[in-house]
């Protein structure tokens, strides 16, 4: 037998034995006495094995009397829990339509059945009945929260932003870097179609909740430079500089767009160097020494790199073997060191994964604004993975 079944099964036995002793002082049977019979016939059922038989026997006896409706919601939550959105959904239906149901506990089954709803997919008939749910004050924090989770599913961004806000005056949660995130999508949402006015207002609200939002900084530069105005997008970008250093290999692309663009490679050098001293992520040791052999400058590119794996103690016996063979004199042989190196870093780096989540430790190779796995927002930050060969 189910184990679960045990568990709802035993309370129920109690209760129902209280039950029939509560009016056992009658003379005549009541239709109270149809639940301990339930009851054994419920179990006799299950005892052979008929599952949904017992089913159908305990909840046409619970249906009867209103003394049953919390059993009843801890039964449909149950189903609920167990991926038998059917029965539980029908269980909650049942229960809204019964007549002389309370005030709270019509609230509360209608809240059940938007949570049926809204696992079952069906998010228009959750979204209604949530938002009726919502109107009362013992549920608006509850319903709030599950029409969110909604809204972000659907991708439907002002929807949320209306949500979050009633939901931190419910709760009294300070929700401004949640809602700085949607206005974010909102943003790249207006960029992607071309609305770059709209988009702009977007980005601005973003930054008005969170002046340190890094998505909404890289948002604008980008806008900016959309815009033929690369000075002002590497000013944006050069704030994350400061006050988001580990975010600085997810930009370092753009902003040499925009040097290039102005002309101005040698400024792009600059912000690679300062950049390093805020960062030493080998991502950008990676761009500096691309860049310095881009600029015919091999030795200084060895020199940069070989700098950076003595300095965190990476990939010891091989950086002693370029060392040492670095000294031979022969240029051509150098070279190809050089960029046998180069490539080993860069396979090395390619194989590691680069992004995590500090809330629930998901993983990844590409940077993601809400998690993945836990859904969390503004979570996941490049992880700190340096390379390393076994020493022998």
């Amino acid at each position: 037998m189910d184990p679960v079944w045990l568990l709802l099964l035993l309370p129920l036995a109690a209760a129902s034995g209280w039950y029939a002793a509560s009016r056992g002082h009658r003379s005549t049977r009541s239709a109270g006495s149809d639940i301990p019979q339930a009851y054994f016939k419920s179990l006799n059922l299950l005892l052979n094995e008929q599952q949904d038989k017992a089913l159908d026997v305990l909840i046409s006896a619970l249906e009867a009397h209103e003394e049953t409706i919390e059993i009843q919601l801890a039964l449909g939550n149950l189903f609920r829990r167990r991926g038998e959105i059917e029965r539980a959904t029908q269980l909650h239906q049942n229960l809204i339509a019964r007549s002389g149901l309370e005030p709270q506990q019509r609230l509360l089954a209608l809240y059940e059945l938007g949570q049926d709803y809204y696992k079952a997919g069906l998010f228009d008939r959750a979204e209604s009945l949530l938002l009726e749910v919502a109107e009362a004050v013992d549920y608006s924090e509850s319903a709030y929260r599950l029409l969110l989770q909604l809204y972000e599913q659907e991708k439907e961004w002002d929807n949320a932003i209306d949500a979050a806000k009633r939901l931190s005056s419910a709760s009294g949660e300070d929700l401004t870097g949640l809602l700085s995130q949607y206005y974010c999508e909102l943003a790249e949402e207006r960029m992607g179609a071309g609305f770059y006015q709209e988009c702009a207002g977007f980005i601005d609200q973003a930054l008005i909740l969170e002046q340190d939002c890094t998505r909404a900084l890289i948002l604008s530069g980008r806008l900016r430079a959309i815009k033929n105005e690369h000075q002002l997008a590497i000013g944006e970008w050069t704030k994350i500089v400061n006050l988001h250093p580990e975010m600085l290999p997810d930009v370092v692309g753009l902003v040499r767009q925009s040097y290039q663009s102005l002309g101005q490679l040698p400024d792009y050098r600059t912000f690679l160097e300062r950049g390093l001293e805020l960062n030493n992520d080998f991502r950008l040791v990676m761009t500096l020494v691309d860049l310095l052999v881009e600029n015919g400058q091999p030795n200084q590119a060895r020199s940069r790199l070989l700098s950076w794996m003595r300095d965190t103690h990476s990939l010891k016996s091989l950086t002693d073997l370029i060392e040492s063979d670095a000294g031979g004199g022969d240029d051509s042989r150098s070279d190809r060191s050089l960029s046998f190196l180069i490539d080993l870093v860069s396979a090395l780096f390619g194989m590691a994964r680069s992004y995590e989540c500090r809330n629930c430790g998901f993983k990844g190779k590409s940077m993601h604004w809400q998690c993945p796995g836990c859904k969390n927002w503004n979570s996941t930050k490049p992880a700190k993975t340096i390379p390393r060969l076994q020493e022998r």
